[in-house]
Formats: structure tokens, C-alpha cells, sequence
């Protein structure tokens, strides 16, 4: 069973099975460390939205597809795509969905089965970030297109839907865990291996206290699982 997505910082185990197509998107907010970022992109699809077309230059990746209106992409970067025979998919600036959206469509329009890391997506706007969380919430299909959001500081899951779990075997030990009921009301919710677990509690996010948790066993696992609802699981490293 395919189930297991390996990161720097974790290996992550999913109580479902992964689409065996990987893919790596990589937006235009802060920039991941270029090590970090070459090492996820190993034998994988690498596509970039906009301004992540500089993150590719300045870590040397050459991207299959570059998607976006260049309204943030620097010329110089651009040029660099076509120098190197990027396929570059230009798009209006005034449109109803983000760069980085659209670049989701055509990944998800290439291989309808993908597991699709997406990086360089945190920092900057937060409203960017808002619609790219829950865009993604409204489109996935967990046996077909799985998104994780992760760079070397940050890694989000927002995939336990309903009645599944996961099993975080840490490599570095996060400063933080958080858990954040995305669809209104996560029931069933437990977390073992931390400082303060939870037993099939419910989470509201009218009031989301389950954030800022910490590793607490010898073994750097922790546990996470829940009956109902749409559970996000966010990790921050230092």
C-alpha cells in the first residue's frame, strides 16, 4: 500500500492510499531553503506558479510548466524559462482564480491521480493564502489528488476527512503542532504523543484551542485521527 510521503523533516503515514504520481508545485511567497527544495524535487514533476519561476532560477530547478500573468515574476526569471524551454502557460491578469490555483487545474487536468506537494506558498498575503487553504478543501478528492503544504519550516495537512488517520514519525522535533477544524466542527478528534493528547474530542473553529502543541514520547511519533469533519494539521519548525 502506498500511503507513506517522505519530507526532510518527517515521514508521514496516511491511513489511506497516496496517488503514486508525485508532483512538486512551487508558488510565489517566501522562498524554501534551495536544499530543502532540491531535495523534494527529486524524481518528481515540478511545475511553478508566477513568481515561482525565481525560486526555480535561484535554485537551479527547471520547472515542466511555468503557469501564471508574470505580474510578479521578475523579467529576468521569466527569460530564464524561455532560455531554457520551459513550457510557459501565460495567462490574463485580470482572471477569477490565482496563479497558483490554475496551476492546481493543470496539474490536476495532466494526472488526475497526484500527490502534489506545494511549496512557497506561505508568507505574504494572507488572503492568498485563505483561498489557496480552502480552494483546495473544496476540490480534492483524497483517492485522486492529495495536496501537502510544506516547506523547511512549515508543513500543513488538511487531509483527515471523516473517519482516517495519521502517524507523523518526526526526523527534527517541531516547536509546534497545531490541529484546525476547517470544515466548521472536526468530532472524534484524538492526538497521542503529544504533551497534551485528546480523546475523541470535538473541535469547533468558532474557538480552535488544539494549537501550539508539543512531542512528548521518545519515539518523535505522534498520532492523529478523527471520526468527522475536515481536520487541518499544521507543524512549524524552527
Amino acid at each position: 500500500m502506498n500511503n507513506i510521503l517522505e519530507l526532510p523533516q518527517l515521514i508521514a503515514k496516511f491511513s489511506y492510499e497516496l496517488p503514486k504520481n508525485q508532483t512538486v508545485l512551487i508558488s510565489g511567497g517566501n522562498p524554501p531553503d534551495v536544499q530543502w527544495l532540491k531535495s523534494i524535487c527529486e524524481n518528481k514533476n515540478i511545475f511553478c506558479a508566477d513568481h515561482g519561476i525565481d525560486i526555480c532560477k535561484e535554485a537551479d530547478i527547471k520547472p515542466l510548466q511555468l503557469i501564471g500573468d508574470g505580474d510578479s515574476a521578475t523579467s529576468e526569471a521569466w527569460q530564464w524559462a524561455v532560455d531554457n524551454d520551459v513550457t510557459i502557460t501565460k495567462v490574463p491578469t485580470k482572471k477569477d482564480v490565482t496563479d497558483t490555483q490554475l496551476a492546481l487545474q493543470i496539474i490536476d487536468d495532466k494526472y488526475p491521480a497526484s500527490t502534489v506537494i506545494l511549496t512557497g506558498a506561505w508568507g505574504g498575503r494572507f488572503d492568498h493564502a485563505f483561498s489557496t487553504i480552502f480552494s483546495f478543501n473544496g476540490m480534492l478528492n483524497k483517492k485522486f489528488f492529495v495536496v501537502v503544504f510544506a516547506d523547511e519550516k512549515r508543513n500543513f495537512y488538511s487531509f483527515l476527512h471523516n473517519e482516517e488517520h495519521l502517524t507523523l514519525n518526526l526526523k527534527q522535533t517541531p516547536k509546534a503542532i497545531s490541529l484546525l477544524p476547517l470544515g466548521g466542527t472536526c468530532s472524534g478528534v484524538s492526538i497521542n504523543g503529544v504533551y497534551w493528547p485528546l480523546d475523541q474530542v470535538m473541535l469547533n473553529n468558532n474557538l480552535p484551542y488544539a494549537v501550539s502543541n508539543e512531542v512528548n514520547n521518545k519515539e518523535n511519533t505522534i498520532w492523529i485521527s478523527q471520526k468527522q469533519g475536515i481536520l487541518g494539521v499544521y507543524l512549524y519548525f524552527e
